[in-house]
Formats: C-alpha cells, sequence, structure tokens
C-alpha cells in the first residue's frame, strides 16, 4: 500500500514539475531578394531541451498541373545527428485544404475564442523585431508604401499586446529605398508560457468539443407530406 501511495505521489509531483515549467518558442522569419526561411524553435527544461524546424524557400514551382511554392524542411532535437529532411511543396489546393480544416475545426468547438482568449492571457512576449526595406523606385509609391507599412506593424503590434502580455519594447524598423526596388523583412517573435496553462486550455477543447452530428434530412416524401403537398 506504501509503494502505490508512493508511485502516486511521484507521478503527481511529476506532473506538477511538468506543468509548471515553461515552453519558449521564437519564431524567425527572413526574406532577402530570393532567400527566404522560416524558423522556429521550441525551448523547454530551462533551455537542456530544444527542438528546431527550418523551412527555407527554394522557389517557385510554376507548373501547369499544379503552381506552388517548393521548400525543403529540417526538423529535429539540438544536439542529436538524426535531423529529418523533407521536401515539399505548397500548393493552391493545400492552402484551401488547409483553411476547410480549419474552419471545420472552428465550428466542432464551442467557444473556441473565449478559451485561446484565456490561454493568450498566461503568454508572454520576450522579444519582437521587426525590421524592413521597401521600395518601389519611385519616391511617391514608396512613401505611400512605407506608410501603410507602419500602420500594419502597429496594428499588429496593438493586437498582440491587447492579448498577450508585452514584456518587452518592440523594435520596429521601416527603410524606405526611394532609388530602387526593394522588399527585405527580417521578423523575430518569441514567447513564453507554462506547459500547465496550455494543458488546460487543451483540455478544455476537448471538454468544448462537439459530440452531436448535425441533424439528417428528412427525405423529400416525408417532407413535402408535413407541408401539405
Amino acid at each position: 500500500m506504501k509503494a502505490v501511495i508512493a508511485v502516486i505521489a511521484t507521478v503527481v509531483l511529476l506532473l506538477l514539475l511538468v506543468a509548471w515549467m515553461k515552453v519558449s518558442v521564437t519564431v524567425v522569419f527572413r526574406h532577402m531578394k530570393d532567400d527566404d526561411e522560416c524558423k522556429i524553435v521550441v525551448r523547454t527544461l530551462f533551455g537542456l531541451l530544444r527542438y528546431t524546424v527550418r523551412i527555407p524557400l527554394i522557389k517557385l514551382d510554376m507548373d501547369s498541373d499544379a503552381p506552388g511554392v517548393a521548400f525543403l524542411q529540417k526538423k529535429g532535437v539540438e544536439g542529436t545527428r538524426g535531423k529529418e529532411e523533407k521536401k515539399g511543396k505548397l500548393t493552391v489546393k493545400k492552402i484551401a485544404d488547409l483553411f476547410r480544416e480549419l474552419k471545420r475545426f472552428l465550428e466542432q468547438v464551442v467557444d473556441l475564442h473565449e478559451i485561446m482568449k484565456q490561454f493568450y492571457r498566461h503568454v508572454t512576449i520576450m522579444q519582437w523585431e521587426w525590421k524592413t526595406t521597401i521600395g518601389t523606385g519611385d519616391a511617391a509609391s514608396t512613401g505611400l508604401l512605407a506608410g501603410l507599412g507602419w500602420s500594419l506593424k502597429y496594428m499588429i503590434i496593438g493586437a498582440a499586446s491587447r492579448y498577450m502580455n508585452m514584456k518587452t519594447t518592440p523594435v520596429v524598423a521601416i527603410v524606405p529605398a526611394y532609388d530602387r526596388a526593394a522588399s527585405e523583412t527580417a521578423f523575430l517573435c518569441m514567447i513564453q508560457f507554462r506547459i500547465g496553462h496550455a494543458m488546460v486550455a487543451g483540455l478544455r477543447v476537448i471538454k468544448h468539443w462537439r459530440g452531436r452530428r448535425l441533424p439528417k434530412r428528412k427525405p423529400l416524401a416525408a417532407k413535402q407530406a408535413n407541408e401539405g403537398y
């Protein structure tokens, strides 16, 4: 009996320790001419465990059958030799399928917006840097794009600080290139949250999942009989 109690107590302590641990997620996106790269780094266990997903965009593949963006995805745990590499292609059909799956998920979970709002309150933004160089070669249109860029960036920062805890001063810059065509950007954002808060949000999503199916349609003959045809 004492052994069972000791095992249960150990498991509970481990769960509490895991729930108390923090997870740090760093998102880096860089676009510079034809060199694009997106990297996501997840750190936990006090920074000892790190998992990286790197997605460099290779080229535009404009085949007649399925035009899209070809990329090489690399992911794996830092400090290990076995890293997975996978070539892929993001097509219009895949994007449409992704949006359909997302819409279906949003329809299945009741009050998902409120669940995520409560989770976002426990998310802390530790770092935010967003620098952009933009130009069209024309001074007037470049100035217009720069103004729109400032508005867009501050709108996104305002939305992020409204739902999350902004613990840093965002570093934002837009450099207009009046004499040449340019489109370069570098974005870095690091957020932090506890595993326990993510677990609670996941359990609430499962709890509010719609288990009932949509009502079946009545046969046409029965429908006409009920309506008096």
